[in-house]
């Protein structure tokens, strides 16, 4: 653990775009009931990160604070992290000091109509660990007890760290009301694409087809899991519907991220099926919604996840899922951004899609 005496610890602090220090900032404190510490041992890189160190600020609050987190830049970035508990405050329960946790990255208020209800990730005020208030790329974390979960024995560091965009790819298939047997086709094998081909694959799609044009990306699309690898172009509609019965996906999951992808998704769904955007994309879209109305097909948003994080940690302790060949060689803290933003931001069509940053291993 790389502390001092003075009460400082190292962390990757976003100050704008193109500009992430890691400096000595103060360890934070346990002060609310709820306030937990962890240790971090490793964090990964996520999209959102690189987005946010490249031309950000995206969603990291500049000027005005955030509502609920109260919190502007300077921030320390990371929100896909695994660590252990070493302190908790008065009010936690069911956690311990020594417990190895992972994180789920939604901060919430608890009180509105959508936290009631159950669905934090649309929280009206909410937030995210490592964008609205202080994450994981630090040697410690403080986090409400809500958004921890314990890490089973036989879960690697490594693949504990990735369970939130697990969660991710999970979550939208559930949004999608994914059903085993039925053909599911993923639009572009980023991590997100990757989530979601890995999980339908271990959840009993029938078929798997990801769409995909970088070379490594496709070949490890079939690690994942890919029944089918096809690259995108003028005839990818009649390959699709050749390798589904004539019809079309049952689910077509838009990882893309990009507007003038969502037209294609759709048209590779079949006759009332569904298409689930989780990708984020900022411009509009030019989709004809003649082409949902005439055959009743269904545009779904899917953000993020909620309770989806223990079902992934289940999934790996029975070893159901592989992702051993998602992740490039380890860095450290001190290289995180000329080895993780700048590498990661110069190789976009790698397969080794999470660069995990080890930090208390």
């Amino acid at each position: 653990m790389i502390t001092t005496s003075d009460g400082t610890m190292k962390a990757a602090v976003w100050h704008g775009a193109k500009d992430v220090r890691v400096e000595q900032v103060a360890v934070p404190r346990v002060s609310a009931a709820d306030d937990v510490l962890v240790a971090v041992d490793v964090a990964c890189i996520c999209a959102s990160d690189l987005a946010e160190y490249r031309d950000g600020p995206h969603v990291i609050p500049v000027g005005r604070p955030h509502r609920l987190s109260g919190r502007t830049a300077p921030i320390t970035l990371g929100h896909e992290f695994v660590g252990r508990v070493v302190a908790t405050g008065s009010g936690v329960r069911g956690l311990s000091v020594g417990d190895r946790v992972c994180g789920d990255a939604c901060i919430k208020c608890g009180v509105c109509f959508w936290c009631r209800r159950g669905e934090y990730n649309i929280c009206s005020s909410g937030g995210s660990i490592g964008l609205h208030v202080d994450g994981a790329f630090a040697d410690y974390l403080k986090v409400p007890d809500y958004t921890l979960h314990k890490v089973p024995d036989g879960v690697s560091d490594k693949a504990a760290a990735v369970v939130e965009p697990l969660a991710v790819g999970l979550h939208g298939l559930r949004r999608g009301r994914f059903e085993a047997g039925e053909s599911v086709v993923v639009v572009g094998f980023g991590m997100i694409g990757a989530a979601a081909t890995v999980l339908a694959a271990a959840s009993g799609a029938g078929r798997v087809v990801v769409v995909e044009s970088a070379p490594q990306r496709a070949a490890a699309a079939r690690i994942a899991g890919a029944t089918d690898v096809l690259a995108p172009g003028d005839e990818l509609r009649g390959a699709v519907r050749a390798l589904t019965g004539g019809r079309g996906g049952d689910l077509v999951l838009d990882c893309t991220g990009r507007a003038n992808v969502l037209p294609t998704s759709v048209e590779l769904s079949r006759r009332g099926g569904r298409v689930v955007v989780c990708g984020l994309a900022h411009d509009p879209t030019p989709l004809a919604t003649d082409r949902l109305v005439y055959f009743e097909r269904e545009v779904i948003g899917s953000l993020g996840y909620r309770h989806d994080h223990e079902a992934v940690l289940r999934l790996l302790e029975l070893q159901k899922l592989d992702v051993g060949w998602l992740f490039a060689p380890a860095i450290a803290l001190e290289d995180i951004v000329t080895r993780g933003f700048e590498a990661m931001d110069a190789d976009t069509g790698t397969a080794r899609l999470r660069i995990p940053v080890e930090i208390g291993a």
